[in-house]
């Protein structure tokens, strides 16, 4: 769950980081954040804050799928994983959009709807100039409804690509499908949808990051 202050969410997602990977890189990142600690100190509480994040109940996971409707599989469906997701958040939602279309336009009411009864929603997009049925959107932003833009830099090939939607800090679901008609029902996509308050804050670090690096800019 987040601490509400950027700052030091990024350096808990730096200890979580550190320990997943056996490093110890963020030690001078808390020195840096509390100057009076010695590098013993902050080493303590590196050892402190990590073994706190050792303590991970099991994970519920499950598959999500977009498949032709004569296919039998045992997963979930991504149209109705993304509906009942965003219908359903009640304090907040994390969602990325890399191709979106007019389809999604429904769900786009229910965000907005949601925004202006304090649900706080970040939208990151990819390339926002390039997607118009954002537009009635952008009309709406303020207070609880945060958009962030991917733009197009040196590399003209590089993108915001991650499909996420996150909820409450709870539910993630990781996706190859689109916002679209095609991702949501017409290609063959799958994706996880995750029950973890780890997982959601890994998540919400991640983009936390993108905003505090300004690779991603407040539209």
């Amino acid at each position: 769950m987040s601490t509400g202050n950027i700052n030091l969410d990024i350096l808990l997602g730096q200890i979580e980081t550190d320990r997943i990977a056996g490093t110890d890189t963020s030690i001078p990142a808390i020195m840096e954040r509390y100057p009076s600690l010695s590098w013993k100190q902050a080493e303590e509480i590196y050892k402190m804050v990590s073994a706190a994040c050792m303590v991970n109940p099991s994970i519920d996971a499950s598959l999500v799928a977009t498949v032709p409707p004569s296919f039998s599989v045992k997963a979930k469906s991504t149209k109705n994983t993304v509906e009942s997701m965003v219908r359903g958040a009640k304090r907040n939602i994390l969602i990325t959009g890399y191709s979106l279309s007019g389809y999604f336009s429904d769900l786009l009411d229910v965000l907005i709807d949601k925004s202006q009864k304090g649900v706080y929603i970040k939208f990151f997009v990819n390339n926002i100039g390039a997607q118009q049925s954002l537009d009635k959107l952008c009309r709406y932003k303020g207070k609880f409804l945060h958009i962030y833009d991917f733009p197009s830099g040196k590399d003209s090939m590089a993108a915001l690509h991650a499909k996420v939607i996150s909820v409450d800090q709870e539910k993630t679901l990781i996706t190859s499908a689109n916002l679209s008609y095609h991702g949501q029902e017409g290609n063959i996509e799958l994706g996880m949808l995750v029950k973890s308050t780890e997982i959601a804050k890994q998540v919400d670090d991640i983009f936390s990051h993108l905003i505090f690096t300004k690779v991603v800019k407040r539209v």
